[in-house]
């Protein structure tokens, strides 16, 4: 093929890719349904509009053509210049983006996003495509899910606030009470009688202080900040926990086995992943059978998807079957004839769905409890 034939062939694909351009164009600009298109002159003098935003924004042809576009802008905007700068920014860079109120025939302000382009059509004349979507009913739902955020945020650090100052306030006449019983425990006989009423008195005392301890628990475990997460040896972690109950373990000689080998690592918040563990671990040994020798089970493994299953599986009393669908809500007892707030399942259930994972039970009366925890990777 000759140079000239190249040439020829060259400028037919030009004024082809031109006329399919052109073409693409009048398709767009009469057919769209959800996207308005408003063609302004480098003055951002309305050339021609659309039929999808003469029906969004109520104009007809006749009430916009040959106007300047900035008729559309709300009276801020354009005492503050929005619309010329607009224009000057698309023509300097060749497209801006822009979200702003326009205004509707009937007066009231819909919010949009826009996008406009600087261009040449196949005669070199200059003019910008400014293409708009309204956004007002998503500026809308945005706007009440922060307010809702807000007032929400808003409820949860007045309760923590009642929380903490009714808590601050109780210990107060709590540690009165506790020394004025010292104070008259100097004036009581050494009789066995009165020994076990002060010792009475005095473990009511403590219960009460627990009790107080854990509210503020409840409050802190429920805020919704994140906490840092990091990676943790599941190993190490329980066995800082099992010191905590060193006392018990020693008493009543419950075996735990462990099988970490699969997943030895769970990225989670420390404090969160110790609480967890207390809580669970402490049903174990609180609800242990008396008729057996007590068996705790800790494992991990990686499922498939997205989670790291934390199990712990004992062989105590278990859970009737109408207990177990309450067993996650606050001050839901199984059993009552050890102490217990009720809420040590609710805050670990809390604690893991805040963090995108999940728990589930299953329980046998007589057999014993499992728990599993799945901690999102």
């Amino acid at each position: 093929m000759s140079n000239k034939d190249k040439g020829k062939n060259s400028k037919g694909n030009d004024d082809k890719l031109s006329l399919y351009s052109s073409l693409f164009f009048k398709i767009m600009f009469n057919n769209a349904k959800a996207t308005s298109i408003l063609i302004l002159d480098t003055e951002g003098v309305i050339i021609d509009v659309n039929e999808a935003f003469i029906k969004t924004f109520g104009y007809s042809k006749d009430d916009l053509i040959d106007k300047n576009f900035s008729i559309l802008f709300i009276e801020k905007d354009r005492n503050n210049a929005v619309p010329q700068k607009e224009l000057s920014r698309t023509i300097r860079t060749g497209s801006s983006l822009d979200n702003n109120f326009i205004l509707h025939k009937n007066g009231s302000q819909l919010w949009v996003h826009g996008e406009s382009i600087y261009t040449k059509d196949d005669k070199n004349r200059t003019f910008l495509i400014k293409l708009l979507q309204d956004i007002t009913e998503q500026k809308i739902l945005e706007h009440e899910l922060q307010q809702r955020n807000s007032d929400l945020k808003k409820i949860i650090n007045d309760r923590n606030n009642f929380v903490y100052t009714v808590s601050h306030d109780l210990i107060s006449p709590i540690n009165s009470i506790e020394g004025l019983i010292r104070y008259l425990e100097s004036f009581i006989n050494e009789s066995s009688e009165s020994k076990f009423f002060i010792g009475k008195i005095y473990h009511l005392i403590e219960s009460f202080r627990n009790k107080i301890r854990e509210l503020s628990s409840i409050a802190r475990e429920q805020e919704t900040e994140k906490i840092q997460e990091e990676d943790i040896n599941i190993d190490e972690l329980l066995e800082e926990v099992l010191t905590d109950f060193k006392d018990d373990i020693d008493k009543i000689k419950i075996e735990f086995i462990k099988d970490f080998e699969n997943a030895p690592i769970i990225k989670f918040s420390k404090k969160n992943l110790r609480s967890i563990l207390t809580n669970l671990l402490s049903n174990s040994i609180k609800y242990r059978s008396l008729e057996k020798k007590s068996i705790v089970r800790i494992a991990t493994k990686k499922m498939e998807g997205a989670y790291i299953l934390l199990t712990i599986q004992d062989n105590g009393l278990g859970i009737k079957k109408e207990d177990q669908e309450n067993i996650f809500q606050m001050y839901q007892r199984s059993h009552h004839h050890v102490e217990g707030s009720g809420m040590g399942m609710a805050i670990v259930k809390r604690i893991i769905e805040n963090e995108g994972g999940k728990i589930e039970l299953e329980s046998k009366p007589g057999e014993g409890t499992t728990v599993k925890v799945y901690f999102p990777i």
